[in-house]
């Protein structure tokens, strides 16, 4: 009797020993996917903005002041790898989400509070205005640089929007979890609902989930986050569209795009570049490699890289010499590229690239994203997944030869343009100065190319391709497409350009 007391004592501790290191109500991606199909089912109700127009209509010096105190920062008691800090409402962030933390008790939401943060400047902030407000984001810390130091290198935070850095590399381009009707008008569905989960102490990497709700769709996002001298994020996303969507971009990049080497002047600006990314890298399904550099327009320009079986596309910051910015604050010669790499085949589509006119480098001008051919319809599940990479130098992309600089010459006459184009890297840097590299060229219908040189650069390996295109009396823009070869083989990336008039 007392050995089978004995053995019942002992199963009862052993249990109690595996329910307690067991995660209780634990949550998967499989339930945030349920709480998505759930809200497409439903009627659309946006998320309100804080009841307070003092929050509201705080200026961005005044909101960047309110910062959380550093004992509030999640995982930093314990000790993690990965801490967490929280924005606080207000400005243009004034739509509040819901923060989870995951761990071994299951999911709990982040406590919030405004006694949690110090209002800077705001030291007399009402007290009843900062009682109304929410935490509208949040970034993360890891030591990414510097064994010891926690350097802030992800952030999410507005809509859907967020980005990363990868080491030694400034804030740039962003991301975002989803584009609807971008050459249009643009609808921005938000990340309402985030989980994070808890890290083990010696983890080095992050994984959150993500609702998403917007008046047309609802989806389930799952990120795993890898920080280092290349940031990976591993990204599952699964859709429920509320309604028919023809102009759905899928793994959008966003940008900012002033200025540059191919700008017919600066706008008086003291500064000879001004840009976040200088280009569009796309790897089409058929090998082809595309480089289009990005340009400024007076009027909405949108161009479309069609393709199976889409191999990647990214926006990118090539040009890293810090001359060609003259920027010691915004320091755009450090400014990450990003790149996005599909897992599995997304069928036929094409890489979309909608660039906006700016007269200034505040706004983000520069759109990026995959659209399926079909487009997204009512009551379908969508899933994609990709890994999005921050990088800094050229990362190997594309493994062929490369444009290095495009110029334009805008001549004295209306109709004609000088084009320079700097190819290197690859193959082209052990060519002799007399290999017979030769140029593949094409133009639209409505111009003609004369004056075509191709010569090696000896002052630095590259290779010159200079033409002049010129067209008839017309507003209609020019699709141009370069590329250098040898022996009838392409040795280096597709140049692809719009010359507008």
């Amino acid at each position: 009797m007392k050995t089978h007391l004995v053995f019942a004592i002992m199963t009862v501790v052993l249990l109690a020993l595996v329910i307690s290191q067991t995660p209780r109500h634990s949550l998967t991606f499989d339930d945030v996917i349920s709480q998505a199909r759930r809200l497409a089912a439903e009627p659309w109700r946006p998320v309100e903005k804080v009841p307070s127009e003092v929050l509201q209509k705080l200026n961005y010096d005044q909101y960047r002041d309110i910062r959380l105190k550093d004992e509030h920062t999640l995982w930093q008691r314990q000790g993690l790898p990965f801490q967490a800090r929280f924005f606080f409402t207000g400005h243009i962030h004034s739509e509040p989400v819901t923060i989870y933390q995951v761990n071994r008790e299951g999911a709990g939401p982040v406590p919030f509070s405004p006694d949690f943060f110090n209002f800077g400047t705001l030291n007399t902030f009402p007290p009843e205005e900062a009682a109304k407000g929410g935490y509208a984001g949040f970034r993360v810390h890891y030591p990414i640089n510097r064994s010891g130091t926690l350097d802030e290198f992800l952030v999410f935070l507005g809509a859907s929007y967020f980005r990363a850095v990868p080491r030694d590399q400034v804030w740039g381009l962003s991301a975002r979890g989803i584009a609807i009707d971008t050459e249009a008008k643009e609808e921005f569905p938000a990340f309402t609902t985030f989980w994070l989960v808890e890290p083990s102490p010696g983890a080095s990497e992050l994984k959150i989930y993500a609702l998403l709700d917007g008046k047309s769709i609802s989806g389930a996002y799952e990120f795993v986050v890898i920080p280092g001298a290349e940031t990976k994020m591993r990204v599952r996303a699964v859709l429920f569209p509320r309604r028919d969507i023809k102009r759905i971009g899928i793994a959008p990049l966003t940008s900012m795009y002033w200025f540059g080497e191919n700008t017919s002047n600066t706008f008086g600006d003291f500064r000879p570049e001004v840009h976040d990314s200088d280009g569009l890298q796309v790897a089409l399904g058929n090998g082809e490699w595309i480089w289009r550099p990005l340009a400024w327009s007076w009027q909405l320009q949108i161009n479309t890289f069609t393709t199976e079986k889409l191999r990647g596309f990214g926006l990118f910051q090539r040009d890293r010499d810090f001359s060609h910015y003259q920027d010691l604050e915004a320091n755009y010669h450090q400014r990450p590229s990003a790149w996005v790499e599909p897992e599995g085949d997304w069928g036929k589509g094409a890489v979309h690239l909608v660039q906006n006119p700016t007269d200034k480098e505040f706004e983000d001008n520069i759109v990026a994203f995959w659209q399926p051919a079909d487009g997204a319809k009512k009551g379908q599940r969508l899933e994609f997944a990709y890994t999005l990479t921050w990088f800094g130098e050229n990362g190997g992309l594309p493994p062929i030869g490369r444009v290095w600089a495009t110029r334009i010459d805008y001549q004295d006459q209306l109709y004609f343009r000088k084009v320079i184009l700097d190819f290197g890297g690859g193959d082209l840097a052990n060519l002799p100065a007399d290999t017979a590299v030769e140029a593949d060229l094409l133009i639209s219908d409505n111009g003609a190319v004369e004056a075509v040189s191709v010569q090696r650069n000896s002052n630095d390996g590259t290779w010159r391709l200079t033409f002049t295109p010129k067209t008839a009396r017309t507003n209609e823009p020019v699709e141009m497409r370069a590329a250098l070869t040898l022996n009838g083989r392409p040795v280096t990336e597709t140049w692809s350009y719009t010359w507008q008039q």
